[in-house]
C-alpha cells in the first residue's frame, strides 16, 4: 500500500514537472522570436521643475564682501508683498550703530553751540563797527570847521582825532570781515563733519534695512541651492554680494531642468519630444521636448568627479494646480524610433566577438548585422528573418 502510494506521488511530480517544463519553453519561445514592429529607443534623465523668468533676491552691496543668513523662509512658501524673505545679519553694523548716532547728535550740538557764539560775536564787531563809524562821523563833523573859526590848538586837536577815529573805523570793519570770513570757514569744517557723520549713520542704517530682503510681490518662493554643496540655502551659511538667494518664479515659464551624464553625450538633440513624469503624481504625465543642451558637461558638485550637461526641456501643457518649482522629474527623451523595423530580442545576441552574433533555438548560431538597440531589443539589418526563433545567447 506504501509502494502505491509512493509510485503515485512521484508520478505526480514528475506529471507537475514536465507541465511547468513546457510552459517555460514555450514562454522563451515566445519571448525571442524575431518579429517586426515599432523601434524606439528612449534616454531617461532626472531633474526638477524650475522657472525660467522671475524676481530675485540676492545679497545687496555691503561694505563687507560677504555676509551671513541669520534667518530664511521655508521654501515653498507663500508670500506677500512685503513678507520678510531673507534676513542677513547685521551685527557688523548695528554694533556701533548707536555710536554713529551719538557722533551725528555731537556733531550738531557743537554745530549749533558754535553758531550761537559766532553770532553773539558777530553781533558785537558789528556794533563795535557801528560806534566806532558814529565816532568818525563825530570827528570828520569836528574836523570839518574851518581853522578860521576856532583856534589852531582846537582846530589840530580836531584833525588828529578824526585821523584816529578814521584808522579805528578801518581796524573795526576789517575785524568784522575777518570775523564773518572765520565764522564762515569754522562753520563749514563744523558742518562737514556734521554731515560725514550723518553720512556714515546713514550708510549703516540703509545696511541695516537692506539686510533684510523683502518679497516683491505675492506668490511662492523658492530657495535657492548653496552655490557648491548641492542643498538648499539654510541659516548660517556664509554668501557674498550678488548671489541670488531666492526666486518668486513666473509659474508661466515653469520648465525642465535636467543632467544628462557625459558618458551620454551626443544621444540626445534639441528638437526631441519628451514625456515628463513628476515624482510627486507618477500616474500622470506631460508631454514635452528638448529645448537646449549646454555645450560644456559640469561638475555635479564641488566634491564630485561626475560630469553632466544641463538639459533644458519645454513643457507642453502645464498644470497650474500641481506643478511647483522644485519638483523633482523623471524625464524620458524619444530619442529615436522607426516604423515596421525587423527586431531581434538582445537576450538572443552574442556581442563578444568582433562581429554580433544571433543563437539559434536549435543551438547554432549566425552572423547578423545590427542597427541602433534599446535596452530589449536591437534592429536587423540582415542575417535574421522575421518570425524565426532564437535561443539565449
Amino acid at each position: 500500500m506504501t509502494f502505491v502510494r509512493t509510485y503515485a506521488s512521484l508520478a505526480l511530480a514528475l506529471a507537475a514537472a514536465s507541465c511547468f517544463s513546457g510552459y517555460r519553453t514555450a514562454a522563451d519561445a515566445k519571448a525571442l522570436r524575431v518579429r517586426r514592429g515599432t523601434f524606439a529607443s528612449d534616454i531617461v534623465i532626472t531633474g526638477e521643475l524650475r522657472a525660467a523668468r522671475g524676481e530675485e533676491l540676492a545679497v545687496p552691496h555691503l561694505p563687507q564682501w560677504q555676509t551671513t543668513i541669520k534667518w530664511i523662509a521655508q521654501d515653498g512658501a507663500d508670500m506677500k508683498q512685503g513678507d520678510r524673505v531673507v534676513e542677513l545679519d547685521n551685527s557688523t553694523f548695528s554694533a556701533n550703530l548707536d555710536a554713529k548716532r551719538q557722533a551725528v547728535a555731537q556733531a550738531q550740538q557743537e554745530l549749533q553751540q558754535k553758531q550761537a557764539e559766532w553770532k553773539a560775536d558777530t553781533l558785537d564787531k558789528q556794533l563795535d563797527v557801528e560806534r566806532k563809524r558814529a565816532d568818525y562821523d563825530k570827528t570828520k563833523l569836528d574836523a570839518s570847521v574851518p581853522k578860521e573859526i576856532v583856534s589852531a590848538r582846537d582846530f589840530n586837536d580836531r584833525q588828529i582825532k578824526f585821523k584816529r577815529a578814521e584808522v579805528e573805523l578801518a581796524k573795526a570793519i576789517d575785524v568784522f570781515k575777518s570775523q564773518k570770513t572765520s565764522v564762515k570757514a569754522d562753520g563749514d569744517n563744523l558742518l562737514l563733519n556734521l554731515q560725514k557723520a550723518q553720512r556714515e549713520l546713514d550708510i549703516a542704517e540703509r545696511a541695516i534695512d537692506e539686510l533684510i530682503l523683502r518679497a516683491p510681490r505675492n506668490g511662492i518662493v523658492v530657495i535657492r541651492d548653496h552655490p557648491w554643496e548641492g542643498r538648499r540655502l539654510q541659516e548660517g551659511d556664509s554668501v557674498f554680494i550678488g548671489l541670488t538667494l531666492a526666486q518668486f518664479p513666473d509659474m508661466s515659464s515653469l520648465q525642465v531642468e535636467a543632467d544628462l551624464a557625459d558618458v551620454d553625450d551626443g544621444r540626445i538633440g534639441a528638437g526631441m519630444p519628451a514625456t515628463i513624469v513628476l515624482d510627486a503624481y507618477p500616474n500622470m504625465s506631460f508631454p514635452g521636448r528638448v529645448s537646449s543642451i549646454s555645450a560644456v558637461a559640469q561638475e555635479s558638485s564641488r566634491t564630485s568627479l561626475r560630469r553632466a550637461f544641463r538639459v533644458i526641456v519645454a513643457l507642453d501643457r502645464l498644470d497650474a494646480v500641481r506643478m511647483r518649482p522644485g519638483l523633482s522629474s523623471r524625464v524620458v527623451v524619444h530619442a529615436m524610433k522607426q516604423q515596421d523595423a525587423l527586431l531581434a530580442p538582445r537576450a538572443a545576441i552574442d556581442f563578444s566577438g568582433a562581429k554580433p552574433r544571433a543563437h539559434l533555438a536549435g543551438g547554432k548560431s549566425v552572423e547578423v548585422i545590427l542597427g541602433a538597440c534599446n535596452a530589449q531589443e536591437c534592429v536587423v539589418k540582415s542575417g535574421l528573418k522575421d518570425g524565426e526563433t532564437l535561443g539565449h545567447a
